[in-house]
């Protein structure tokens, strides 16, 4: 699970503290807009990202790319987020660029990734029109299956006690066989995904009837990314929610709570 920063990042006046969950959801990245890929992979699709599916997936034909997408009109971002790739694998260094107007300005310094774990790049907030990812890999040509740019949604308030990390989250589906006598024949995995809980209490009110809904219907039919302290851990969860989260008046004064539970995609 990976939290990148922009080089000499600087929280932006008026954003919630890093100790405050980051949540990129439909809702709030880019989408509607074109894509160019430096170069494409037979059996591969330049615009695979642009979707939550996270069979399809792009991969150029050299170690080294870049996929770009370029928004029908200028919009502000602080967020780039990555899903089912390879990166860790094929010892890859990314960088989140956009286009200033005249070259391309780097959102976060060229990092090697060392998994392939969901990834988010916190950068302050740019607008802009073009957006991409620059990739150089070290062994295996990279593949990505989801890119987003946007403004993520800031948490009113932190979460740490009782709260599983997605890391240490895993669910593993196992089949065992036994002989007659209760021999060990062997077992198979059939599945395996992460699986965790976000609860938040003491929401205010107004800022649980503006911000809850957005997010609410955008996870109706998208994944989305959430990292949950962001200045104090690198986790990333990138999956969906069986039931959508609905908050309720807790009774005291003017505040709400809201519960949900996330089934992330795992990786080996």
């Amino acid at each position: 699970m990976t939290v990148l920063f922009e080089a000499g990042y600087t929280l932006p006046g008026g954003d919630e503290p890093l100790t405050h969950a980051r949540i990129a959801h439909a809702n709030n990245w880019l989408a509607g807009g074109t894509v160019t890929a430096s170069s494409t992979e037979t059996g591969y699709f330049p615009a695979a990202p642009t979707t939550s599916l996270t069979y399809e997936r792009w991969k150029p034909t050299a170690a080294t790319g870049t996929w770009e997408y370029e928004h029908t009109a200028s919009a502000e971002c602080d967020y780039a987020c990555l899903a089912a790739h390879n990166l860790g694998t094929s010892g890859s260094t990314i960088k989140a660029q956009y286009w200033d107007g005249a070259a391309w300005a780097d959102l976060c310094a060229a990092t090697a990734i060392t998994d392939d774990s969901p990834i988010m790049i916190i950068f302050e907030p740019v607008t802009a029109t073009r957006w991409r990812i620059n990739i150089t890999a070290g062994t295996d040509a990279p593949e990505i299956g989801v890119i987003k740019f946007g403004a993520a949604l800031q948490m009113q308030q932190a979460i740490y006690g009782g709260h599983r990390p997605v890391t240490l989250a895993r669910q593993t589906i196992l089949r065992s066989n036994y002989s007659e006598t209760g021999e060990f024949l062997g077992r198979t995995r059939q599945r395996t995904y992460l699986e965790t809980s976000y609860s938040w209490t003491h929401l205010k009110a107004d800022w649980v009837r503006t911000n809850w809904p957005p997010f609410q219907k955008a996870i109706e039919q998208d994944a989305f990314w959430i990292a949950w302290r962001p200045g104090d851990y690198g986790e990333v969860g990138f999956g969906h929610v069986e039931t959508i989260p609905v908050p309720s008046n807790m009774g005291v004064k003017n505040y709400m709570q809201v519960e949900m539970t996330i089934r992330a995609r795992g990786y080996d």
